[in-house]
């Protein structure tokens, strides 16, 4: 009975061990190749194409390889980011400031004498010259006045002639003659107030401007001295602003400014400082400054609009620029993500022993076949050898990174016609026909020193060169060296119309 019960015991732990042996084997100890080297075992023509299979076989090697053409990319590994090249522009800081446009000269025409509006012959909005008339009073009045002066005028005129000719013979006295004199000079004084107050029924423009306010209409009394129209001159316009006093220094007569309204948020308007008031407002401490717009065309700007004005105190020509928001917020200095492309070739080490990281490439690129054949022209791709590193495979292949000057092409297919190596001394050392390759985009953490900072855009000083790419989105998901695809394409900044002769 004991030898029994020892043999069940022992039978039920062998099959204990069995069942555990076989769940672990079927969990845990299963084994999940790395993916790449099972594209190897599953795609080995893929791969290297003809090479591997000479290699192997021992035939007669040709100068032909073919690298893995990307179509088995687990895109999913890659982290989708939005980036922008790095460009060059005009930048300039400025202090912003908002204000009510206003008219060099606006003038109030009064009426120079009192009456009723026979006629109006200009309207709001129109242009005048100075002299143009305006509106006409009745002057029937003014008129008998006027021939009323002219009558005693001339009446005072024919008495003092004659007592002339009778203070000569001493008929009558200097006193009398004295008086005569004085009543013709009345008289005259009389006959030209006269003549003004007919002139003043015509009512004249006294400047050359546009009409903005018309306060009277046809058969209206109006008084002397009533505002009839008002004036003014839109050329040039000013804009008044009050600067603070910690940057009044920062601002002198003759620097630029651009305008902006909101109502027109695709132009700006340029002008100038003016003047700048030598005194600061004790209640607000701040500094009149005075921007000046010359010859605006269409009369886009006028009076009374409310605008911002971008004092420019500083600019920098042709400097490198890149969107604000691809600065890394987090960061201890200002850094950025810059994407770079590698290709990537597999190739058997025939030939590959001269060389070296660092090394010059220059790929011919064959571009995808088209309908037409005049779009079958290739492209040429520039770079350096920046990793050579052998396979886990097969240790007679190796992997050729180099990084690329230039981004590929959408177009093209994913086989290089012809690769030229060369060495540091721009000697060729390889070169490879109908060769395969694959392409990596990259991010790498980037320090950079920043310049002028303006709206959405900074300047960069140093760390990065023209034509690099900045990631703008997708930051966060991103580290040192991480796989990327980038899923947007470059737009270009419109132009901004720009009005107004400084």
């Amino acid at each position: 009975m004991k030898s029994n019960l020892v043999i069940r015991i022992c039978l039920i732990c062998l099959v204990i061990v069995a069942v555990t042996f076989l769940v672990l084997k079927l969990t845990i100890w299963q084994v999940t190749p790395d993916s790449d080297r099972e594209d190897f075992k599953k795609y080995p023509k893929t791969y290297f194409g003809a090479r591997l299979n000479d290699l192997r076989t021992g035939k007669e090697s040709q100068k032909t390889h073919s690298a893995y053409s990307g179509n088995d990319r687990k895109d999913y590994e890659a982290v989708p980011v939005e980036a922008v090249r790095v460009e060059r522009s005009n930048i300039e800081i400025f202090l912003v400031n908002n204000c009510t446009l206003e008219p060099e000269r606006q003038v109030d025409v009064a009426a120079k004498t009192s009456g009723i509006v026979l006629k109006i012959l200009a309207e709001e909005g129109d242009y005048v010259e100075s002299g143009t008339i305006l509106a006409k009073l009745d002057d029937k009045e003014a008129l008998l006045a006027l021939r009323e002066a002219k009558l005693k005028k001339e009446n005072a005129e024919r008495v003092y002639k004659s007592s002339l000719d009778n203070f000569k013979d001493a008929i009558i006295s200097k006193e009398e003659f004295e008086d005569k004199k004085f009543q013709f000079e009345i008289a005259s004084v009389e006959l030209e107030r006269k003549q003004l107050e007919y002139e003043y029924t015509t009512i004249e423009s006294p400047i050359d401007g546009v009409i903005v306010e018309r306060n009277i209409e046809a058969g209206y009394n109006i008084e002397k001295d009533q505002i009839v129209f008002k004036i003014a001159d839109f050329n040039p316009i000013l804009a008044r602003i009050y600067i603070p006093e910690k940057d009044v220094s920062k601002v002198v007569e003759g620097q630029m400014a651009r305008i902006t309204s909101e109502f027109l948020p695709e132009i700006e308007f340029m002008g100038k400082v003016k003047m700048v008031s030598p005194v600061v407002d004790p209640e607000s401490g701040t500094v009149k400054a005075t921007i000046e717009m010359e010859d605006l065309t269409g009369d886009v700007l006028r009076p009374g609009m409310f605008v911002s004005v971008f004092t420019i105190v500083g600019q920098h020509q042709d400097a490198l620029i890149i969107p604000k928001k691809a600065l890394i917020l987090e960061a201890e200095s200002d850094e950025v993500f810059v994407a770079r492309d590698f290709v990537v070739m597999v190739m058997s080490s025939d030939g590959l022993e001269g060389l070296a990281i660092g090394d010059s490439v220059v790929c011919e690129q064959k571009k995808a076949i088209e309908e037409s054949s005049l779009n079958r022209a290739g492209s040429t791709l520039r770079g350096k050898i920046v990793d050579i590193s052998g396979s886990y495979e097969d240790k007679s292949l190796y992997r050729i990174a180099i990084e690329a000057d230039g981004a590929l092409g959408k177009e093209t297919g994913n086989i290089f016609k012809t690769v030229s190596f060369y060495n540091s001394q721009d000697i060729l050392v390889l070169q490879i026909k109908d060769i395969g390759f694959d392409v990596e985009t990259k991010a790498f953490k980037t320090k950079i020193i920043l310049g002028f900072r303006k709206g959405n855009n900074v300047e960069v000083l140093t760390g990065l060169k023209e034509g690099d790419r900045v990631i703008t989105v997708g930051q966060d998901d991103v580290g040192h060296g991480a796989d990327i695809v980038i899923i947007n394409t470059g737009k270009e900044i419109g132009e901004t119309s720009v009005f107004g002769s400084p």
